[in-house]
């Protein structure tokens, strides 16, 4: 339980985010403690699983982790009419992936306990829970890479406000597939339902935004009849809730503590996809934790203009345009709307 050991850096959440943190400040030269609430890391799977080729330039993703290649994403809208656009990249085996971080961030030096909640914190004190009880740590920076509902952003009072909540089913897939399909409509309220082909499984889903209409469940079903005969049987359900409301201020100077992840609002509030923000943002992080850790007044400023120049003014667009969709979403024409609204139109890039 290390009681009362002082760390240079504590991490909670052993996600995308939260190892590539460890990895980077133990890199560093940090003595790093990551703390995870789940017993195995990388599962629960919460995610459709697709990432950008262009991510195997930052990480290595292995081989096992890599469940089938895709060449681009078809978005379909209300109407019939079909957009195509180039996107290469992969679906992931995620639990694989997440595994693969936290042993690179053991190898460079870090320590994780899994099966380890963070409670609460008094000045450098940390109260954690662990299979073997309560005990307590010490750390000169904290960083919460804690998912959309952060036990650590709640200390410091940044928190996500806005959702949408999402349902997934793994299920057989009848003929092999190489694109991503993205299906829009009133019949998903403020968000969008999916097909992510998984070699011979996909990944079927909708994520909504409840305010405007639901349950999710039906809007799953309605999805799920209209595949009809191209998917087969379920073989594994997943939910969660997607940060939609744009990125956090995501640093406390005064408390010492990092935001990064969907903890940070890092997450597009459009698409809904985070894991190249989480693996990019988290290194950042990582660096900038050790950095302060060792004196550096101006390393939280850093990290903050860092992720800020690499992701800030795709998010800030994302997050107005969810405003946009939701604000209008009851009226006019939901076509032009969407659009507006949608990353593969170009309309989405025009100025308002």
């Amino acid at each position: 339980m290390r009681n009362g050991k002082l760390f240079d850096v504590l991490i909670v959440g052993a996600g995308p985010a939260g190892s590539s943190a460890a990895r980077a400040a133990a890199e560093a030269g940090a003595e790093v403690l990551v703390v995870e609430k789940r017993r195995q890391i990388g599962e629960p799977v919460r995610c459709a699983e697709y990432v950008p080729r262009l991510l195997a330039q930052t990480v290595k993703i292995p081989p096992e982790a890599i469940a089938q290649e895709i060449r681009g994403m078809i978005t379909f809208l209300p109407g019939g009419e079909q957009i195509r656009k180039a996107a290469p990249g992969f679906i992931l085996n995620r639990a694989k992936f997440d595994r693969a971080l936290a042993g690179a961030a053991e190898k460079a030096g870090a320590e994780i306990l899994t099966g380890t909640k963070a409670i609460s914190r008094e000045g450098d004190r940390v109260r954690i829970k662990g299979p073997s009880g309560d005990g307590e740590v010490r750390a000169s920076v904290v960083i919460g890479a804690d998912g959309p509902h952060s036990v650590v952003g709640s200390w410091i009072g940044q928190n996500n406000r806005k959702f949408l909540w999402a349902i997934q089913h793994t299920v057989e897939l009848k003929e092999p597939a190489h694109d991503t399909k993205v299906y829009l409509g009133k019949e998903y309220p403020g968000g969008y339902a999916w097909l992510f082909p998984k070699g011979r499984l996909a990944n079927v889903g909708v994520g909504i935004q409840m305010a405007l209409g639901g349950p999710v469940k039906q809007a799953l079903k309605t999805f799920k009849e209209r595949l009809g005969d191209r998917i087969g049987e379920v073989v594994g359900v997943t939910t969660g809730y997607i940060p939609a409301g744009g990125p956090l201020p995501s640093i406390d100077e005064d408390a010492r503590i990092i935001l990064v992840g969907d903890a940070a609002g890092q997450t597009h509030a459009i698409r809904g996809g985070g894991i190249p923000q989480a693996v990019i943002c988290g290194a950042m992080a990582g660096r900038a934790a050790a950095v302060s850790a060792g004196g550096d007044t101006q390393a939280f400023k850093d990290y903050l203009h860092q992720w800020r120049n690499a992701f800030g003014s795709v998010l800030d667009k994302a997050a107005e345009k969810r405003m946009e969709l939701e604000e209008e979403w009851n009226g006019g024409d939901p076509v032009e709307l969407l659009r507006r609204c949608w990353v593969a139109c170009r309309e989405y890039y025009n100025d308002s």
